[in-house]
Order: structure tokens, then C-alpha cells, then sequence
């Protein structure tokens, strides 16, 4: 058994893994799935976050748990855990890129997200006030391109905007970071393009690569098959303990 801490991604909350923890649940593992300070049921102020909110509210989560966790980041998600396994890998067994962005020193989700120019989120944004929102009808262009009419209404409908400053505020990644990795690419993503993740799943050392036919957002369309794949990975972290 392992403990699977969940991370979402942008416009998102924990709400996103609903589907996903059932399946890891039953194959015995042990979830988490928080809310970011300002998503989900989260009331913090979107005007009063920051990366550093992100990483603390992992953190706290993560102590919390009798053994070390397997963090898997979605999207924005991988920026929130490669700072937090940065700043404490005492806490971290192993981590998980969904489609996910993998920041180096100084690097923001927005500098990330300009250098792929295979993204349709550009086009599907609007701001309400300082925070960005994803328009609600390019949602499923952008995020749930394989998912059921239900699930797309279902996750539309729960969508916030994103605080601003943990989308401008840089990385802080100043050493090589030694816990395990592993990258699941989405090749019908169109949030983050296939290349752009393959980037990103370059500056890893020696991840477990999977590969989904999936969108942005397999915890919806593929939860049973990408339940699979995190359970073989935390197989794989023990079989490495256990040598």
C-alpha cells in the first residue's frame, strides 16, 4: 500500500481526482486530494496566494501521513510538487508528472506555458479582475476532449479563476532533485501540447515513462486505466525499497 498525494492543476481543485481515487482506494492505497489555498472549497483570498501557499498547504498534507508520499502533479500541479519534493524529499517516496509541467530555477507557469506553442489555453482564457478563467465553452477543447458530455458539464461547472501570483512567481530549484520520477504523457492533450511535454519530461534523470491516448485530463475520461498506471509505478518505487 502507498500514499498518493493528489495534485491539480490550474482553474481546477481536488474535485478533479473524484473519479481517479475510488480506483486507488480499492487497490488499497491511501489518498489525498486537497484543494490549493483559493480552489475548490478552499476561501483563501485569490488576491492573497502564492506559490509558496501551494507548497505549504503540500507540505502540511504530506507530514501528515505516516510514511513518505507519491506525489502526482497535473498540469500546473508538476511546478507545485517539484518545489515542494525541492524544498522537503524527506517527505516524497516518488512523483508523478501528468502532463505536467517540470520547472527549472526561475521558471513560472507562465513563461512554461509561453514556450508551447502547440497550447490552445491562450485562446480559451479571460480575466475577471486580475484572475484568469478558462471560458466555459472552450473547456473541452482545451481540457476534456475525450471525456462524456456529463463529465465536461460536471467539471465546467467547477471551475474557478486562478489566483494570479502562482502563475507569475518564478521556481525556486536551485539543486538536483533525488527522488524518483515518473511522467505520464497525454498524446491528445491540448492544454499541453505532446511536445512541449516530452520538454519536459527531458529534464528528468532516468524517469518511468507511460504513455496515454488520452487528453488533458485522464482522471475523468481514464481514471481505471491511469489508476493502473499509478499503482504499477508505486509497485515499482517498492521494488526499488526493498533491494
Amino acid at each position: 500500500m502507498a500514499s498518493f498525494l493528489l495534485v491539480h492543476g490550474a482553474w481546477h481543485g481536488g474535485w478533479c481526482w473524484d473519479r481517479l481515487a475510488p480506483h486507488l482506494a480499492a487497490a488499497g492505497h491511501r489518498v489525498q486530494s486537497p484543494d490549493l489555498p483559493g480552489h475548490g472549497e478552499d476561501r483563501t483570498p485569490r488576491w492573497r496566494v502564492t506559490l509558496s501557499h501551494y507548497v505549504e498547504a503540500v507540505h502540511e498534507i504530506a507530514r501528515a501521513e505516516a510514511e513518505p508520499v507519491i506525489a502526482v502533479g497535473h498540469s500546473m500541479g508538476g511546478l507545485v510538487l517539484s518545489q515542494a519534493v525541492h524544498d522537503a524529499p524527506e517527505l516524497f517516496a516518488g512523483r508523478v508528472y501528468l502532463c505536467a509541467f517540470v520547472p527549472e530555477h526561475g521558471d513560472s507557469l507562465a513563461s512554461l506555458g509561453r514556450a508551447d506553442p502547440g497550447s490552445g489555453v491562450p485562446l480559451a482564457l479571460r480575466l475577471r479582475g486580475l484572475h484568469p478563467e478558462i471560458e466555459p465553452d472552450r473547456s473541452r477543447e482545451v481540457f476534456y476532449g475525450d471525456c462524456t458530455e456529463e463529465d465536461v458539464a460536471w467539471a465546467t461547472e467547477r471551475l474557478c479563476p486562478n489566483p494570479i501570483w502562482p502563475i507569475l512567481q518564478g521556481a525556486s530549484i536551485e539543486r538536483p532533485i533525488e527522488v524518483p520520477a515518473a511522467y505520464i504523457e497525454c498524446t491528445e492533450d491540448r492544454a499541453v501540447s505532446l511536445g512541449h511535454q516530452r520538454c519536459m519530461r527531458d529534464r528528468l534523470r532516468d524517469p518511468h515513462v507511460v504513455t496515454m491516448t488520452v487528453s488533458h485530463s485522464p482522471f475523468l475520461s481514464s481514471p481505471k486505466e491511469l489508476a493502473r498506471h499509478l499503482d504499477e509505478y508505486a509497485d515499482r518505487l517498492a521494488s526499488r525499497t526493498d533491494r
